[in-house]
């Protein structure tokens, strides 16, 4: 995307990633649910192998939830600063993410 984004304030991209991380946390969580349903019908002998890649997905969960609730409690700091945030957001690979910045950006 081509649109340049003026200089947006702290709080607003914090505000904005927060949010985008939001979205992963509730990923992980369905991540964690298939897990589950598929731990109900794996054999035996490969149980512990599944719960092992279920505590890992709980421990990314919680990981995801600490950092959005870090960027939240920092984008309410109502600071003075401002990025320059378009050479980052053409960093990032997924589309979709960068749109959903972009757009939070934008709109505050």
């Amino acid at each position: 995307m081509s649109d340049k984004l003026a200089p947006a304030s702290v709080e607003t991209v914090l505000k904005a990633i927060s949010s985008e991380m939001s979205i992963a946390a509730v990923s992980c969580g369905h991540l964690d649910v298939a897990l589950g349903k598929i731990l109900d019908v794996v054999p035996a002998e490969h149980r512990l192998a599944v719960m092992q890649e279920l505590h890992t997905v709980d421990l990314l969960a919680q990981h995801i939830t600490a950092l959005t609730d870090f960027t939240g409690n920092l984008s309410q700091q109502h600071g003075q600063g401002v990025l320059e945030v378009n050479d980052s957001l053409g960093a990032i690979t997924l589309g979709d993410v960068a749109q959903r910045l972009r757009a939070s950006i934008v709109a505050e």
